[in-house]
């Protein structure tokens, strides 16, 4: 049985070597790479392609992924739901901050709060699911907006931006520069621009395809956040990178093309 389970395991480690590497690879590379004989690796090859896993160039002998894996791929995407499968990443976040935590996702040119879990204290702020608001309105949603191109930014900012209070950013240049250093420092940390008192910072997730597709985001108030803001902002990304990761994104975030 342990051999059979080693088998198995090398062979999600062959895979796997596809995701980082060149389009084909020979069997020396993997051998090489998997620190096993090329035999192994040859008889792991051949019952991978046998069932579509992987396939063989006939001109260069070399190795690529096959349709197999594209066909399960697109049944996971299919059967994926981003509510049910962030809401662990979620509930660990809450548990180590305490505060509201949101997951936000685009819907045309504006944002909706589709998952929430709220804060552990007494004292909080609160925020609407299901609830269509500006992209340039929550930290939030500018996580997603810094990413997208510049034609779509410049459509949902427009001419004129909303006032919410005596804080908010109504200049579109500014907002503008905003979003540029959010796509800098990979997350948005900001206070009063929507509701005085209450500090937000949110990162993006990517999907496999390196398109922000949502964010999560930490909310509460500001003398509570501040003094912990570099650990949440710390937990945050590395919160939003796992789940990029499970959903395929290999990069370092950036424009939608």
């Amino acid at each position: 049985m342990d051999n059979h389970l080693s088998s198995v395991k090398n062979g999600c480690k062959l895979l796997k070597l596809f995701l980082d590497s060149p389009k084909e690879l020979g069997v020396s590379d993997l051998s090489r790479k998997l620190e096993l004989s090329k035999g192994a690796v040859h008889k792991l090859l051949m019952t991978f392609e046998s069932e579509g896993f992987i396939k063989q160039n006939p001109a260069t002998k070399q190795y690529s992924l096959g349709y197999t894996l594209l066909e399960l791929g697109n049944k996971v995407l299919k059967n994926h739901n981003l509510v049910d499968f962030a809401r662990p990443f979620l509930a660990q976040l809450s548990d180590k901050t305490k505060e509201l935590v949101t997951l936000c996702v685009i819907d045309g040119q504006n944002a909706i709060y589709v998952d929430k879990i709220d804060s552990q204290y007494p004292i909080r702020f609160n925020a609407e699911e299901h609830r269509r608001f500006p992209m340039y309105a929550t930290s939030a949603a500018r996580a997603i907006l810094a990413y997208r191109d510049d034609t779509f930014i410049d459509e949902v900012l427009g001419d004129q931006l909303k006032t919410y209070t005596a804080y908010t950013i109504t200049d579109v240049d500014t907002m503008k520069r905003r979003l540029k250093d959010i796509r800098t420092n990979g997350y948005e940390l900001s206070s009063n621009l929507r509701n005085v008192g209450a500090t937000g910072l949110a990162a993006p997730i990517f999907d496999a395809d390196g398109k922000a597709i949502a964010s999560v985001s930490v909310i509460g108030p500001t003398d509570r956040m501040l003094p912990f803001h570099e650990r949440w902002i710390q937990e945050v990304v590395e919160i939003t990178r796992a789940i990029s990761h499970e959903l395929g994104y290999r990069g370092t975030g950036t424009a939608e093309a």
